[in-house]
């Protein structure tokens, strides 16, 4: 018997400086999502990884396998288990 699906691994990528990057933070922990946090500014690898696929400032956030640049609230929000 299996149980419910496990909910999906969510990175926040931000800046220390970044209005958008604190309302996504806020937006889900009002919600009780729980992610990570990664600083682009320390965290050289996620610079790169964000780099990499395109995305050029923060926030960017990843939802399992999906990423979504910018603070898309209806975008998160389709992405989210419910």
């Amino acid at each position: 018997m299996t149980g419910p699906p496990e909910p999906p691994d969510i990175e926040v990528f931000t800046q220390h400086h970044c209005a958008s990057c604190r309302q996504v933070e806020d937006y889900l922990r009002k919600r009780c999502v729980a992610f990570t946090t990664r600083d682009v500014v320390s965290d050289g690898d996620a610079l790169d990884e964000i780099f990499r696929r395109g995305f050029l400032t923060t926030p960017v956030i990843r939802i399992g396998q999906t990423w979504v640049g910018g603070f898309r609230r209806d975008e998160i929000e389709r992405l989210l288990p419910t």
